[in-house]
């Protein structure tokens, strides 16, 4: 992964468009929130739409975080459950 934020591809009869989610990430460093994977996908029949969605949200995406961070904040949501 990375620094990647956004990912594309290309289907028979358009594209999807995969973005890591910024609020959803945030969520999850919470310690107390349920862990959400912060890639959704979202589907365009043209590129004019690609480019309209990727346009309107590059300058607030930022890269997932690095597994170890994941995991670390995994164990810790895991290991506050049982309080």
């Amino acid at each position: 992964m990375g620094d990647t934020v956004l990912r594309i591809e290309k289907l028979t009869n358009g594209y999807e468009v995969e973005i890591c989610e910024p609020k959803i990430m945030e969520a999850n460093r919470k310690p107390k929130s349920t862990y959400e994977d912060p890639w959704k996908s979202y589907v365009f029949t043209t590129a004019e739409e690609v480019k309209a969605f990727v346009g309107e949200h590059l300058d607030s995406l930022t890269p997932p975080p690095e597994a170890d961070e994941e995991y670390a904040q995994a164990f810790k949501q895991a290991s506050t459950e049982d309080e």
